[in-house]
């Protein structure tokens, strides 16, 4: 086995910033709910921060020492997809510290917005150009690019006009209709996804349910289209966890990452909607849904330092 080494560290591994974030913001909700002090979602937000930055300066270790491999994975089919994991940890991040300190909060977002709005001009332009497009390469983490347009508005309301806030909106929205209809036809008619793309299908769920928090933040209710929002990811969520178990059951993967932020999402959205209508069953699934969420966030975690422990986290073809 080649020696570990951070020029191939994992982009991947930004998707902790992510699940991390996301679970987050879901314990602030609960704490909100039931008037908790703040003491968790304060831990929680200091590890997301910290992740971050030790993502993040691993990044620019790579960038300015062995770039070439920053370009091979950007030059990657899959890999490319993953760099939009940057823009929406930073968006995230802005959702995180918009009540701790405005203006910080403020230059997450304005960066993520940028980087997010480039990467999706850059990566849609590459698909664009690469003719004929092998079907095969297009999985379920084609999806981040355009999810992290979603993610804009959940935070951009509390900076910019509406107008632009719409504009993420409405391309995040049309183009998930677009990408879950390749990715369904990619699932069901083209050959099985390779094992460490398998956690990739839970990424599926983050449209959906990410969509609803945009959406119903853009409006300030929730109206029939939310409802059909919410609607289709509780079915995803239904049929992505006979997934899960088994795929749990095989070899872990650093690509599992992807199982925690669709899922915290979507926990995010049933707490909204048990807010927005004080229904009993919403009640019970958010609670189901923290309770896993916070099981996920333990394994995840274990596994990670268990295979960086014994190096093989930061090897080539990671």
């Amino acid at each position: 086995m080649e020696k570990q080494n951070l020029r191939y560290f994992p982009i991947v591994l930004f998707a902790s910033v992510m699940g991390f974030a996301a679970f987050t913001i879901a314990i602030i909700q609960l704490e909100n709910i039931y008037r908790l002090n703040p003491v968790v979602s304060s831990v929680l937000i200091a590890i997301t921060t910290l992740l971050f930055l030790l993502n993040g300066g691993i990044l620019v270790y790579r960038i300015f020492r062995h770039i070439e491999n920053v370009k091979q994975d950007f030059n990657h089919p899959v890999k490319m997809n993953f760099f939009a994991t940057v823009s929406i940890s930073l968006l995230l991040l802005a959702v995180l510290y918009v009540d701790i300190h405005y203006y910080i909060s403020f230059v997450f977002w304005i960066f993520g917005m940028v980087i997010q709005l480039l990467l999706t001009l850059t990566i849609l332009t590459k698909m664009f150009w690469q003719a004929p497009f092998n079907l095969k390469l297009f999985t379920p983490a084609t999806f981040i690019p355009i999810v992290g347009n979603l993610v804009v508005p959940i935070g951009g309301f509390t900076y910019v006009s509406d107008e632009i806030n719409w504009f993420f909106l409405a391309i995040g929205l049309f183009f998930s209709i677009v990408y879950m209809t390749f990715v369904f036809y990619r699932l069901f008619f083209v050959a099985p996804l390779p094992p460490p793309l398998l956690p990739s299908v839970f990424i599926a769920l983050a449209p959906p349910s990410v969509g609803f928090v945009a959406y119903t933040t853009a409006i300030g209710t929730i109206d029939t289209f939310a409802q059909i929002l919410y609607g289709l990811a509780l079915f995803f969520g239904l049929f992505l966890i006979i997934q899960f178990i088994k795929i749990i059951q095989g070899p872990f993967f650093i690509s599992m990452w992807a199982f925690l932020f669709p899922t915290g999402a979507f926990t995010i959205a049933t707490i909204q909607m048990y807010e927005a209508t004080n229904y009993l069953l919403y009640n019970i699934l958010y609670v189901i849904q923290i309770i896993f969420l916070t099981a996920l966030v333990v394994y995840l975690s274990w596994y990670t330092i268990i295979a960086w422990s014994k190096g093989k986290l930061a090897v080539a073809d990671s």
